[in-house]
């Protein structure tokens, strides 16, 4: 279990491999994301499957960007409080630490940190997380990554966007890498 969280059943989405002389680039259009947080003092748990997931191989970076409108709560009154962010994404862009390109043959597991920033609105602030990235088949170019931020709310004032978050937001992004398509 190694101490990060981890999802009862990973769901697998296809990728669509995008590629340019200069980037090796895999980018997913509906990953799951689960935000785990408080909001007036009870816990909830925020799930969509509408996240979008850019990974530069060559670069080791990856992009993550939602619309708060997508996610779900199944608690009315928050889920009405994230509709009127419609249209106003949240977008976490970061850089593995200490890794210059990632590995797109077979490698063994791979966990790493992550530093990067999150921004939503006028609210823009560094931010770092864990992640793990794992080959999944042999003899093909697949991983399974596993991305977790601790976003604080008050530091991000996210308070006063959503009255009644409060402590720490948890982003949790599980997806499926595949092989490239011109591979």
């Amino acid at each position: 279990m190694n101490g990060r969280p981890h999802l009862a059943m990973p769901c697998f989405f296809a990728l669509i491999a995008v590629s340019s002389p200069a980037q090796v680039v895999f980018r997913s259009l509906s990953s799951p994301l689960h935000v785990k947080a408080f909001w007036n003092g009870l816990p909830v748990l925020a799930t969509t499957n509408d996240a979008q997931v850019i990974i530069d191989y060559e670069r080791a970076t990856l992009d993550i960007t939602f619309d708060p409108a997508h996610l779900r709560t199944g608690v009315a009154e928050l889920d009405s409080v994230l509709d009127q962010h419609r249209g106003l994404p949240v977008t976490i862009t970061a850089k593995l630490v200490g890794v210059d390109h990632i590995q797109t043959l077979k490698h063994p597991p791979m966990d790493f940190d992550v530093e990067g920033r999150l921004a939503h609105m006028d609210v823009e602030d560094p931010i770092m997380g864990t992640g793990h990235l794992e080959h999944i088949f042999a003899g093909w170019y697949a991983c399974l990554l596993e991305v977790t931020f601790l976003v604080p709310v008050e530091r991000f004032q996210l308070d006063r966007t959503f009255p009644g978050l409060s402590g720490d937001l948890m982003f949790h992004l599980v997806q499926t890498v595949l092989k490239r398509a011109n591979d």
